[in-house]
């Protein structure tokens, strides 16, 4: 008698090396929802409540710490987010590599790296050569959005996202974030505790 079990294909967590380039992402998900990325999904609290709260949304997370990464896909497996993916990789590569044009209706950048050190400062994510990406993979009426906990990157984030093709607009606070939360994630309810002020932007692609 054959005892084997069916192969099961693991929808969530998302290998870098195994995916097309760019992404099918209407084959990905099988439907045609809007899609939004999160940069540094953290232990994957943003992304695991909004795609519990959206299911007519698609979600990538894209998360470079591999514990972090683990720890989103199992958090997005428990809930049966099926409609969320995360993976582990460089985010300004995958969305060069990875994702086609004109294909994302928000791209959400919560509490990235501050690289406070000046020498690392090339290091961080948003600065004036990482814009050009966004506006690649912004739908027209897309939007960027950008929080930070780090007077001294938001010294660099406003101006950059300000002088980019992007409009700046209202920020548009996330549903699942709690009465004086921004975002809502494990890292701001830690900095909050903290006393850290919060400085956060939003931009759209016309």
């Amino acid at each position: 008698m054959n005892t084997s079990r069916p192969l099961i294909i693991e929808p969530i967590a998302l290998d870098p090396d195994a995916l097309e380039r760019p992404i099918d992402v209407a084959k990905m998900f099988g439907n045609d929802n809007p899609l939004e990325i999160e940069i540094g999904s953290g232990k994957g609290t943003f992304i695991t409540e909004q795609a519990r709260a959206r299911p007519e949304i698609n979600f990538i997370g894209i998360e470079w710490a591999r514990f972090y990464w683990r720890y989103t896909c199992d958090r997005l497996r428990r809930h049966n987010c099926l409609n969320a993916r995360a993976t582990r990789v460089e985010a300004a590569f995958f969305l060069d590599e990875f994702i086609p044009p004109e294909s994302v209706s928000v791209l959400h950048i919560y509490f990235p790296d501050p690289w406070p050190k000046a020498r690392h400062h090339k290091r961080r994510l948003v600065q004036e050569a990482f814009m050009p990406k966004v506006m690649r993979v912004l739908k027209s009426g897309g939007r960027l959005q950008v929080v930070t906990d780090h007077a001294n990157y938001w010294e660099t984030i406003e101006p950059t996202v300000r002088n980019s093709p992007l409009s700046v607009i209202d920020y548009n606070r996330p549903g699942s974030a709690k009465e004086g939360e921004f975002v809502g994630t494990n890292f701001e309810r830690k900095y909050a505790r903290e006393g850290r002020p919060f400085y956060a932007i939003a931009a759209l692609k016309k």
